[in-house]
Order: C-alpha cells, then sequence, then structure tokens
C-alpha cells in the first residue's frame, strides 16, 4: 500500500511539473505573440541601450528581444551550469580574458563574422581561441594617465617629468620626510605594472599570448622594469604604497584631494573624478625612461553567444547587429565606453573626449590579455612579483624568478595532462 501511494504521488508530482511547464511555455509563448524569442542578458546600466537598439532587430527577424539584467560576471561564472539546466540567456556580453577559457570549455557559441574588416586585429584576437571566433568585439578599455590641470599646465610626456615633479614642494607627503605623492601608480598590482614591464621587454606567453610554455616576466627586459619600480618605492613613494590592499583607496584620495599631480587609471575612474568636481585631464601614458612605450593591457568586452542557445542564427545575428557601426556608437553615446568598432570609434575620438582619444592613444601600445585559460595563474603567480623587490625582501631578478617558477607549477599541476 505504501509502495502504491509513493507511485500516486509521485505520478501526481510528475503531472503537476509538466503541467507548471506546459503553462509557462504557455505563457512565454503568449507574451511574445507566438514569435520566436531572444534572451539578451545586460548589467542594470546597458538596459537603456539594449532597448533603444532592439525594435528594429525584433521587426528584421521576426523576433522578441527579452532581456534579462545580471551584473556581467555573474552571468558568466552561472553558464556552466544554467547553460545545461537550460537557464542560461542566449547571448550576453564577456570581457575578452573570459572568452578563451569559456570557448575552450564548450560554453560559448563559435561563430562565423560575416565582416570582420569592422575590427583591428588586435580586436579580433581578443575573441578569437585557437583559431575559433567566439564573440564580437563592442567595447575596447585600458589604463591612461589623469592628471590634475589646476597643478600642471601640460601633462607629463615623459617618465623623467614625472621624476622631476616629485621634487615640487607642493607634493610632499607630510608623515614622511623626502617623500612625495606627485605621482602615483599602483604598481604592486600585476594588471597596473604589467605595462611598465611590457614597455621593457617583458611578456605574460610567447606566440602572442598563446603559449603558456613561454612565459617572459622573468627575462632581462622584465627584471630591468622591476628595477626601476623600486626606484620610486624607495626614493620617492611613502611607505604606504607597498599595501597592496590599501594603495588604491590611498592613490584615488590623494588625487582628488589635490596632492597629486598625476596617476595612472582606468576609464572607470574617470566618474569619481566626475563627481568630485576634480579638473581633471587625460592622457597617454609618459613614455618610459628607456624611451619606449609604456604597454598596458588591451582589454574590454564583447558580445557571446550560448553554446546552449536553441536559436544560433539568431544569436549570432544580434552579436553582429549590437556591434555594428551604428549601435556601436549609440553604446558610446549612451556609456561613454570606447567603441571597439572601427568606424563608431574614429566618430568618438570626434567627440572633443580627452578620455576617449587618451584610451584611443593608449590602446595603440596596449597588449592584448591573453584569453587562455592559462592567464588564471599569472593573476596569482605575479602578485607578489614588484611588493616582494620593492620591500627588499628579494632582488628584482629573484622576485620575478620566483614568480614565474609558481606560475608555471601551478599551470603544470592544472593544465599540463
Amino acid at each position: 500500500m505504501a509502495h502504491l501511494k509513493k507511485g500516486i504521488a509521485l505520478f501526481l508530482a510528475l503531472v503537476l511539473t509538466f503541467g507548471l511547464a506546459a503553462c509557462s511555455s504557455s505563457k512565454d509563448a503568449a507574451s511574445s505573440g507566438g514569435k520566436k524569442v531572444l534572451t539578451v542578458s545586460v548589467e542594470e546600466t546597458y538596459r537603456n541601450y539594449v532597448e533603444s537598439i532592439k525594435a528594429d532587430f525584433e521587426k528584421e527577424n521576426d523576433v522578441t528581444v527579452k532581456i534579462v539584467e545580471k551584473p556581467m560576471f555573474d552571468q558568466l561564472e552561472a553558464l556552466p551550469l544554467d547553460g545545461p539546466a537550460g537557464n542560461a540567456p542566449d547571448v550576453m556580453l564577456a570581457a575578452y580574458d573570459r572568452i578563451g577559457g569559456l570557448g575552450q570549455q564548450g560554453h560559448l557559441l563559435e561563430i562565423e563574422p560575416s565582416d570582420t574588416k569592422s575590427f583591428g586585429e588586435k580586436e579580433m584576437q581578443q575573441v578569437t581561441v585557437d583559431g575559433k571566433v567566439y564573440g564580437i568585439p563592442l567595447v575596447i578599455e585600458t589604463l591612461v594617465l589623469y592628471y590634475n590641470k589646476d597643478l600642471v599646465k601640460t601633462p607629463p610626456k615623459t617618465f623623467q617629468e614625472l621624476e622631476d615633479l616629485t621634487n615640487d614642494p607642493r607634493f610632499a607627503f607630510a608623515s614622511e620626510k623626502g617623500k612625495s605623492t606627485a605621482f602615483l601608480t599602483k604598481w604592486t598590482d600585476f594588471y597596473m605594472s604589467y605595462g611598465l614591464l611590457a614597455g621593457y621587454g617583458g611578456y605574460v606567453f610567447g606566440e602572442n599570448g598563446k603559449d603558456s610554455k613561454d612565459i617572459g616576466l622573468n627575462n632581462e627586459g622584465a627584471v630591468e622594469a622591476v628595477e626601476y619600480a623600486g626606484k620610486w618605492f624607495k626614493e620617492y613613494w611613502p611607505k604606504g604604497m607597498q599595501d597592496n590592499s590599501s594603495a588604491d583607496d590611498f592613490i584615488q584620495q590623494t588625487f582628488i584631494e589635490g596632492k597629486a599631480a598625476a596617476v595612472i587609471g582606468g576609464p572607470w575612474s574617470a566618474s569619481n573624478y566626475k563627481e568630485a568636481n576634480l579638473d581633471f585631464g587625460a592622457v597617454k601614458i609618459p613614455t618610459l625612461p628607456n624611451g619606449k612605450e609604456y604597454a598596458p593591457f588591451a582589454g574590454g568586452k564583447g558580445w557571446v553567444a550560448s553554446k546552449y542557445t536553441k536559436e544560433p542564427e539568431l544569436a549570432q545575428k544580434w552579436l553582429e547587429y549590437a556591434a555594428n557601426d551604428h549601435n556601436a556608437y549609440v553604446f558610446y553615446d549612451e556609456t561613454n565606453e570606447v567603441p571597439a568598432n572601427l568606424a563608431a570609434r574614429e566618430k568618438a575620438d570626434k567627440q572633443n573626449s580627452e578620455l576617449t582619444s587618451a584610451v584611443i592613444k593608449q590602446y595603440e601600445t596596449a597588449t592584448p590579455t591573453p584569453n587562455i585559460p592559462e592567464m588564471a595563474e599569472v593573476w596569482t603567480g605575479a602578485e607578489s612579483l614588484i611588493f616582494d623587490a620593492s620591500s627588499g625582501k628579494k632582488s628584482a631578478q629573484q622576485s620575478a624568478n620566483d614568480a614565474v617558477k609558481v606560475i608555471k607549477e601551478n599551470i603544470k599541476e592544472k593544465y599540463v595532462k
């Protein structure tokens, strides 16, 4: 009898489940007028952009575009589980350095773009892994130099000029004699210091970021860069600049309070400076002491489609549509994020925005962040590279050697079969 009751209960549960599913499907179909539905996931700040461009796409493709609001990185983290469960969106935005791993792991739809001429080689490199294209570029990002227009008439063009600024008594750090806050940057953060290393000839992986067996973070140039960073920590900066956890807050506050002439930062910092009513400018990062250009990571984000989408053709159409000449500029107009699309970027560069022009100029010398999964080990392995040397715990060479050793060991353990 107990078995019979259990059987009846299970039967009723299944009926209820299928009934609810059928109900849900009916509601979705009804709400979309029987049309196909394409689900687009974006953060709340990008909803207006999608709302403003979706009507033409819906009309051209006889489809309903449904917008889901979710933080980009949360959506990407959830994709490996949500996709197979049928809960993932059809298309979403993804940071370039996440595209390679998700693509190789089989979570992103491989696409064949009908147009790649609208983007440069550097842009396409960031959505391509093992010769396969997994996205369409939308935005470019890189670091720039911010400067306080009330404190310096013309922005520094060389690092020697930045060093000269440390002699200006206006930037003397009261708590530590002989120290200066004229120029600040968080070189204890590998993302921030990589442009220095690369400018001296260091690199993450060989073959344009594809060969994880070839790591160039302890070559002669990289070591020279670490030594130059050490000069700033030892001769110019307050001790607090070595504290990776608090240095960024110190840098931002010092700049906002008018006690720093210049800082290196990303485009995302500009909103804080505007909010503080700071009269700031943005330019390309000054030339290094060796005469070479600072070469920070080139990043940004692009449109990608879930491998689990039931509408792969529609999904690819959306990727190209949302990043075309017109819509890429619409995105810039809405967000001030610099377009990856070349025509839209050229138009954006004519809008008299110092920050936009600075990002575009700096991007020319920037190095695409490797988008292979092994890059995850570099972030952790290199996190103390500058600190160990600048604090005097290790020589520049030893610090670089140790960082590379950790990276290689972790890659061997996790990726080499």
